[in-house]
C-alpha cells in the first residue's frame, strides 16, 4: 500500500467532517418545530443536534487548518487504517484519495511537463 501525503488526508477528513456537519444542521432543522418547544427532554434533544453540528463544523476547520501547517513530505500510510473502516462508501472515499494521491506522483515522478498529454489531472 502506497503512502498518502499526511495534508491530503487531513484535507479529506475535513471535508468528511464539514460534511457531516451539513447533515447535523439539516436534522436540526428537520426536528425543529415551535409547538414541541416547551417539552424540556426535545429541547435538549435540539440542543445536542446544534452542539454536535458546531463541533463537526469546528474539527472540520482545525483539521483542514492542521493540514494546511503540515510539511509537504510527510505521509502516513493508511491501508491498516483503513481496514478499521466498515462503512463502504467511506472507505472507497478515503481510498480514493490514496489512489488519486499515487497517480499524481506517478504521473509526476515519470514525466517531465513539457506539453504532455493531461488525461486524468
Amino acid at each position: 500500500m502506497t503512502s498518502l501525503p499526511i495534508s491530503s488526508l487531513l484535507q479529506i477528513l475535513a471535508e468528511e467532517l464539514r460534511s457531516l456537519a451539513v447533515t447535523a444542521e439539516e436534522m436540526h432543522h428537520l426536528v425543529c418545530h415551535e409547538h414541541l418547544s416547551r417539552d424540556p427532554s426535545y429541547i435538549r434533544a435540539v440542543q445536542k443536534i446544534d452542539h454536535t453540528t458546531q463541533v463537526l463544523d469546528n474539527l472540520s476547520n482545525f483539521v483542514s487548518a492542521v493540514g494546511e501547517e503540515t510539511g509537504e513530505g510527510w505521509s502516513v500510510t493508511i491501508g491498516s487504517a483503513l481496514d478499521k473502516i466498515r462503512l463502504s462508501e467511506l472507505k472507497q472515499r478515503l481510498h480514493k484519495a490514496e489512489i488519486d494521491d499515487t497517480v499524481a506522483n506517478d504521473d509526476h515522478d515519470d514525466h517531465d511537463d513539457h506539453g504532455d498529454l493531461e488525461l486524468f489531472g
